[in-house]
């Protein structure tokens, strides 16, 4: 499919370059063009107020015809024109529709004129057109030439250019592909364990509740975790289709990133782990807290899925120097190596594959939180160094009409 994108992409790239060059190259011949027929025109023009053939380098030639279409007298330079040829060309002139140039083709050849009444009849300028065939000739010669030469330049071009341009597309049908593949597989794992424990309560139906109590747990947990994973995938394909709309609201975000750490306070220390926030007072955010709620809980799991029994796990709120929010989530526990962090935010990617049943996650919480930092016009970011890894939000300044915004 990609090959067949990539040739047709190469197809239609060299078409419209060979069809841009071919417009070019025939506008500048088109312009040249009429270049050298406006200097015919000006040349006639000036023979025409001053009553003599003044231009040395073009073949013209000056008739005076009488009422009745006959040539009281011509003269001519740097051209070799017979009486017959001349009558010819008077008889085409006539003496009708003066003072406008005419095209003339007399004896083969073509010619411009130019005339004006003069005692009865008309005293009429013709100019040899042999430039302007010259001209169109070459014009012609060299659009085919430059455009045959186009057809060899371009086809490198827009290989070239098809290669660059398709580069990105196919990263992103690779990484739907890995999408697809990762979401099944994770889907597969929690439906086989519902599938067993569902089996195995059946097959002893008259067995008491107490029994079969294991098996609905564990069915119990692999939902939960099941309708986690389906929520952050449609989270993110909406991400993807431009469907999330933030609504917005005056916040105080100090007072409700605390609460949000004292809900969580007693369940991390019953883990096992120490816990500490600091918030600066009465911060003021414009933003959507449903979402912001929704990229703290992330942050704050991954912490306490990675963090050691007897491991430390903070949380700063304040401003940056630009006084933009930022939310520091820290953890001690094992370094995250530098190519972990280069990958840690992508879809379905753990540092440590081996801990995903262990600690339940999935590989999507992190990911969802950077999407809506983004959404908030903000960034998240992973460092590690000395045992403690550390995430930072910052998010971007946003409107405070007060209004909620959709």
């Amino acid at each position: 499919m990609q090959r067949k994108l990539r040739l047709r992409f190469i197809l239609i790239s060299w078409a419209l370059l060979l069809l841009l060059l071919a417009a070019l190259c025939s506008g500048i011949s088109l312009y040249l063009y009429q270049a050298e027929i406006g200097e015919t025109e000006r040349a006639l023009q000036k023979a025409i107020e001053s009553q003599t053939l003044t231009d040395e380098t073009r073949g013209m030639a000056a008739l005076e015809i009488d009422e009745n279409g006959k040539i009281r007298k011509y003269e001519q330079s740097h051209l070799g024109l017979t009486g017959e040829t001349m009558e010819a060309m008077a008889k085409e002139i006539g003496i009708r529709d003066v003072q406008k140039i005419k095209e003339l083709e007399v004896c083969g050849r073509r010619y411009r004129s130019l005339a004006i009444p003069r005692r009865g009849g008309v005293y009429a300028v013709v100019a040899e057109c042999t430039q302007e065939e010259s001209m169109a000739k070459r014009l012609r010669r060299n659009t085919i030439l430059f455009t045959l030469l186009g057809m060899v330049l371009l086809t490198p071009v827009s290989i070239l250019l098809a290669m660059w341009v398709s580069k990105p597309i196919k990263t992103a049908f690779d990484k739907q592909n890995d999408f697809v593949s990762d979401a099944t597989h994770e889907l597969k794992t929690p439906l086989t364990v519902i599938a067993a424990n569902t089996e195995a309560v059946l097959s002893n139906p008259d067995a008491p509740i107490e029994t079969q109590e294991k098996f609905l747990d564990s069915i119990k947990d692999e939902t939960q975790r099941m309708s986690g994973l389906v929520g952050d995938l449609l989270f993110l394909a909406k991400i993807d289709a431009g469907e999330i709309h933030l609504d917005r609201e005056d916040l105080n975000i100090s007072d409700l990133i605390e609460g949000l750490c004292m809900e969580r306070e007693t369940d991390i220390f019953e883990a096992g782990r120490d816990f500490d926030y600091d918030m600066t007072p009465d911060m003021k955010y414009n933003g959507d807290w449903k979402r912001i709620r929704q990229m703290i809980e992330a942050l704050l799991d991954n912490a306490q899925m990675y963090t050691p029994v007897g491991g430390k796990i903070r949380v700063v709120a304040n401003h940056d120097r630009k006084q933009q929010l930022r939310i520091v989530i820290s953890n001690s526990g094992e370094p995250i190596s530098e190519e972990d962090l280069t990958k840690i935010f992508d879809r379905f990617y753990r540092a440590d594959p081996s801990r995903a049943r262990e600690t339940g996650g999935y590989g999507l919480g992190l990911c969802v939180a950077k999407s809506i930092a983004e959404l908030h016009n903000g960034t998240i970011t992973a460092e590690s160094a000395n045992g403690i890894n550390v995430f930072t939000v910052i998010l971007g300044n946003c409107e405070t009409d007060g209004q909620a915004k959709k």
